[in-house]
């Protein structure tokens, strides 16, 4: 073989180590990594080293770009309700801030590229029911109670009823309301810990009626005002008003305990004490003792009820008028004058006439001379 033909089996050698050797390289060569699809994934326990909450919508996740100083800005990139959020969002510096019911945490967050930041929340809570009751002995909460939770200045949350809500662990204070009743009460609880706390606010409900004399004809207008006050008085001498309504047969709500009732129709006012028993409803009709007086007086400008006695300087103390030419008004049973004015125009003389007004009647005057 001459020179030649070696230098080409030379190359040709060559050549097929060349291709086996790229071959070789082209196998054992690894893709490149794909870009990952998220860059920051969040997770959240109630407390330290506890399970995690998992898929709950309970837990909030918010990233707000940091400012110049690190805190928190105004710029809101991303969110959801889930404990195990996970997202893209951009490359930078961000506050995350973890909520769940009336609790939340800020934590800084710097996403870098080509990683994932891994955010976790741990609240050092537990999970809290509230069960309001009228009294030691009911069987079911109060739905209308309103329950207000308190940690100092740094929480506070809200309930109607008996409801579950997540509160920071440490000394909480409740304040309860059902109407004008109230209760107040401290309790203590550890993070992770699950708790059930009834709150009773000693509280019943009262249901007005009123007849016009006792065992007579009852009261059926809306505009008779009921209004629960204290039976005690202050230095002025008034008694403070719980509660008030229009009308017969409304559901009040008051606080257990001794109070009276203040019943006003027309001209009549009566006080009737009564109590209140917690978990309970309490009936109450007021006796108002009283009749109407309805006066009809065609040609009248102006229809006056009066005492029939007149003080030292000859005057009658109005009780009730009005401009009309009739007029009706609840009174005490008792005599009363009624005066009719006329319009100056028709040079009438003004004309007083005597009415008796007697327990549950009506008393009717048709005045036309």
């Amino acid at each position: 073989m001459g020179c030649r033909g070696i230098f080409r089996m030379r190359v040709s050698l060559i050549v097929v180590s060349t291709l086996l050797a790229s071959t070789a390289f082209a196998q054992n060569a690894k893709p490149p990594a794909p870009a990952p699809q998220i860059n920051v994934k969040t997770d959240a326990v109630l407390v330290k080293g506890g399970p995690s909450l998992g898929n709950s919508d309970k837990v909030r996740w918010d990233f707000y770009k940091a400012d110049s100083t690190g805190g928190r800005s105004d710029e809101n990139v991303g969110g959801a309700y889930d404990a195990t959020f996970e997202e893209k969002i951009p490359v930078g510096k961000y506050v995350a801030v973890a909520a769940l019911g009336n609790i939340s945490h800020e934590i800084p967050v710097e996403i870098k590229d080509g990683s994932v930041a891994e955010v976790k929340a741990d609240f050092d809570a537990a999970q809290l029911t509230i069960v309001p009751k009228r009294s030691q002995d009911s069987k079911e909460a109060e739905p209308l109670a309103r329950v207000e939770v308190t940690q100092g200045s740094n929480f506070t949350d809200s309930i109607y009823g008996s409801k579950q809500i997540f509160v920071p662990a440490g000394e909480l204070k409740l304040a309860g309301r059902i109407g004008p009743a109230h209760a107040e009460a401290t309790i203590s609880v550890k993070a992770g810990e699950i708790v059930s706390h009834d709150l009773i606010i000693p509280s019943g409900v009262v249901v007005t009626g009123a007849v016009y004399k006792e065992g007579g004809r009852a009261v059926e207008t809306d505009n008779i005002r009921f209004e629960t006050v204290s039976p005690d008085q202050t230095l002025d001498g008034t008694r403070e008003t719980l509660t008030g309504t229009y009308g017969v047969g409304k559901l009040m709500q008051m606080p257990a305990g001794n109070f009276i009732m203040r019943a006003r129709l027309g001209q009549v006012s009566v006080e009737t004490p009564f109590t209140v028993t917690a978990g309970q409803r309490t009936n109450l009709t007021v006796n108002l003792d009283a009749g109407v007086l309805a006066v009809s007086a065609p040609d009248a400008q102006r229809i006056d009820i009066l005492e029939t006695t007149k003080d030292l300087q000859g005057t009658q103390k109005e009780i009730s008028g009005r401009y009309d030419t009739k007029h009706q008004e609840t009174l005490r049973p008792g005599n009363y004058s009624v005066k009719i004015t006329y319009d100056d125009k028709t040079k009438r003389e003004p004309k007083e006439v005597n009415a008796t007004v007697t327990a549950a009647e009506r008393t009717e005057l048709n005045i036309t001379d």
